[in-house]
């Protein structure tokens, strides 16, 4: 545990940075979305940018996995990120149940 939760620590303040990001692109898709003003450049920038914040967290995680590896053994390092991903999805899931699709505008 002292190992672990300073790693910890860090880990979620990266992980808050890129989960900021992706908030503010739910609300300028939720912006452009009630205004009805979203244009198809606007849609491909939006996805764009929502790809580029899936690749930030999986590169987080990559750059994880050695330094918990280093604190922990293997089998907590994995457990970990498995969990991360399940809390994760099941937020995803949330998140997506609520976000219109964009066709649904027209």
């Amino acid at each position: 545990a002292p190992k672990f939760w300073p790693i910890y620590e860090q880990y979620s303040a990266e992980q808050t940075k890129i989960g900021d990001q992706k908030t503010a692109l739910i609300k300028e898709y939720a912006d452009q979305w009630n205004t009805g003003t979203m244009t198809d450049a606007q849609a491909s920038s939006l996805i764009q940018r929502s790809l580029a914040v899936d690749e930030q967290v999986a590169q987080l995680r990559s750059k994880y996995v050695p330094i918990f590896s280093k604190a922990v053994p293997g089998k907590v390092v994995a457990t970990f990120f498995q969990l991360d991903r399940q809390i994760q999805a099941l937020i995803d899931i949330q998140l997506a149940s609520q976000i219109p699709l964009v066709q649904s505008q027209d």
